[in-house]
């Protein structure tokens, strides 16, 4: 893409299952969207990805968005800097950390910021729409991504047959309308 516009980098997760994470880029300020652990890997063993502004202090980094409470979506947050914050839903970051202290390599995010479905927000030029949907991870999101007039929508993990199924439904009824992309 031309470097003015937005610009979009999958990091993991296109031919793994698991290990979720991507970047997006516009006017200078990043995101990143999930950072998962993948499902093979140990975290003692695995790398952050090679993304320059989580390895330095340039500001450039303005927050980190978490889908849900799957560790093949969030297992590398412990190797996050503490400073950066961590946007994530309220009964995610609730369930995170009541179970942190019982299972192995529990963790919750210290810097976190909670969202609601459909309460949008603006992390620097990023306006993000966070869309609840059908998982198996209580509390799963989607989200609807604006910047430089471009839309994106990043589905996490969805599935259309269980217990929110309404969820998935009302989604493929009504998606967001105008999106570049669905990844």
């Amino acid at each position: 893409m031309h470097s003015d516009g937005l610009q979009i980098c999958i990091h993991r997760g296109t031919n793994q299952i698991g290990g979720s994470c991507v970047e997006l880029l516009y006017a200078g300020k990043r995101i990143v969207v999930d950072l998962g652990l993948p499902l093979d890997a140990k975290l003692e063993a695995a790398d952050l990805p090679d993304i320059p502004s989580i390895h330095s202090d340039d500001g450039s980094l303005v927050g980190l968005l978490l889908s849900h409470g799957h560790r093949d979506h969030w297992g590398l947050l412990p190797k996050l800097p503490p400073a950066i914050n961590v946007h994530l839903g309220r009964k995610t970051l609730a369930i995170m950390t009541a179970a942190a202290p019982f299972i192995p390599g529990g963790y919750a995010p210290v810097a976190s910021v909670t969202y609601s479905d459909g309460q949008q927000f603006e992390l620097g030029p990023f306006k993000i729409t966070p869309y609840l949907m059908d998982h198996s991870g209580f509390d799963a999101y989607g989200f609807l991504i604006d910047a430089g007039g471009k839309r994106v929508y990043y589905s996490g993990d969805i599935r259309g047959h269980g217990r929110k199924a309404a969820l998935f439904e009302r989604f493929v009824k009504s998606p967001p309308p105008e999106t570049l992309m669905f990844f």
